[in-house]
Parts: C-alpha cells; structure tokens; sequence
C-alpha cells in the first residue's frame, strides 16, 4: 500500500443498494483496522436506497451539491456543503441526490464495512 497516492490511481465502484453513484475508497480497512473512509459521487436523481448497518457508525460530510437524507423515521432534510451527517448503527437511513449538479461527499465507517458486493467500475476515479 502506498502511502501518497493521487485519486486517479484508486480504483471506483460501485455499492450495491445505489444509484448513480461511484465511489473511491480513499483509506482502506486494511490502513488501520478502525475505519475507512470514501470518496462518494451520486449524480442527481440518484439514490442510496434505505438501509441500515448493524454494527459500523458511519459519518457523511457533503462536500458539494444537495441532497434529502432521511434518518429513521424523522422526515427527510435538505443537506448541502459543509452539512455533518452522523449515523449510528441500525438506523435505518437514505440518501437522495437533487439538483443539479451531482452529490460530493466524504464518508467515513468505524469499525469498516464487512465485504459487500461491491461493482467496480472503469474509467478515471477522480
């Protein structure tokens, strides 16, 4: 594993559960063993469909444009730049991509995700 890398060199894919979206994994699981951390991209209409993680906590920091995101049973907020979003184990949550420009974020999962079917996908990651 290098330790300096350019974003183009990562490889993106593709969660499942996810529309429009395509994301580089900017710190693997393997780096550390307590988190890893993303670089997410979902074109607008696209969607994290509900979903919940049963043990990891996860943090989203929206880098630019906007989306919906419903937590539980709260309804659903606008978030855009600079919004914090904080998600605990087991809650059940969502992300929808609007406007019109696509949807930066950083995500950050502590403990990493488990292995997950994950698409990868061609072309440059960043």
């Amino acid at each position: 594993m290098a330790l300096i890398e350019h974003l183009s060199a990562l490889p993106a894919y593709a969660p499942p559960g996810h529309s429009g979206t395509r994301n580089v994994r900017l710190v693997e699981k393997d780096f550390c063993g307590s988190f890893e951390m993303i670089l997410g991209r979902i074109e607008p209409g696209g969607i994290a469909d509900t979903h919940a993680h049963d043990r990891e906590h996860q943090v989203i920091y929206v880098i630019s444009g906007l989306c919906d995101v419903t937590l539980g049973e709260e309804p659903a907020r606008e978030c855009g730049p600079g919004t914090v979003i904080r998600i605990p184990p087991k809650l059940m949550h969502t992300v929808h991509a609007k406007g019109d420009t696509a949807l930066e974020i950083i995500v950050l999962y502590s403990p990493p995700l488990p292995p997950r079917a994950d698409v990868a996908l061609e072309g440059d990651a960043g």
